[in-house]
């Protein structure tokens, strides 16, 4: 996806210091079951819940743009970088084609999208990111996270949310004695992008964690109720080759 061509939302706007939290979770083997009958990966089927979710959001406020979300994912590269310690990461933009009504052909066009942007991001190379804050200098950035929250918004954003998939032990985990039986992440909202979907699994189930501003996005639970709606209808689809054309 290219950067400042998101539609603008309600997430998009200047936040306050207040924050609202929601939480949600859905099967992983279910997750994996969409995988394999559509021959994706398990993030592509993330991301597809992301999208049906926002997609029946705003629908139901009769707000649906025709101009697809676009999601800021964080890429972990550790193994593809040589330099020892220190946070392996990279970024890339993802469209949530939720211009698409179908949900199988939002599927496999996301699928398509994040190839590609994984292969942009890999042409890059592993270390772009960390060489660019090296040259610049911590000053230049630190200015720079200081200053833009307090710059106009622009008409199209360059993202509406970020999106983060966190792999987890799939072992049961114990805490002074007691079962976990669920995790939830929360990550961080960013100046222009005030809604952060992060999704962990653990011990066969994922676990969703949304987090917000209450003056931008007020019914957040909303959103997260829709998350195994989004499931269910992918689900309820056949197999590709079981599809009228």
């Amino acid at each position: 996806a290219a950067p400042f061509a998101a539609p603008p939302t309600a997430f998009n706007g200047s936040f306050t210091r207040r924050r609202n939290v929601a939480l949600t979770h859905v099967d992983l083997e279910d997750v994996k079951t969409v995988k394999n009958r559509f021959g994706v990966t398990v993030n592509d089927v993330v991301t597809a819940l992301c999208a049906g979710a926002l997609r029946q959001y705003f629908q139901d406020r009769d707000a649906l743009s025709d101009v697809p979300l676009v999601a800021s994912v964080p890429v972990s590269v550790r193994g593809k970088s040589t330099r020892a310690g220190r946070n392996q990461m990279s970024w890339m933009l993802c469209r949530l084609e939720t211009h698409i009504d179908d949900p199988v052909e939002r599927l496999a066009s996301i699928a398509e999208g994040n190839a590609a942007a994984k292969d942009h991001s890999a042409a890059l190379g592993p270390t772009l990111l960390h060489d660019w804050t090296q040259v610049a200098g911590q000053t230049l950035f630190g200015a720079a996270r200081r200053l833009l929250p307090r710059l106009p918004l622009p008409e199209n954003p360059p993202h509406n949310l970020v999106l983060s998939n966190v792999a987890g032990p799939q072992e049961q985990l114990y805490f002074l004695g007691c079962r976990l039986d669920a995790m939830y992440p929360l990550g961080p909202i960013i100046a222009g992008a005030a809604l952060n979907i992060t999704v962990m699994s653990l011990n066969g189930r994922l676990g969703i964690g949304i987090i917000s501003c209450p003056d931008l996005v007020p019914d957040l639970w909303d959103l997260a109720d829709a998350f195994p709606a989004a499931l269910k209808e992918l689900l309820s689809c056949g197999e590709p080759g079981d599809r009228p054309v």
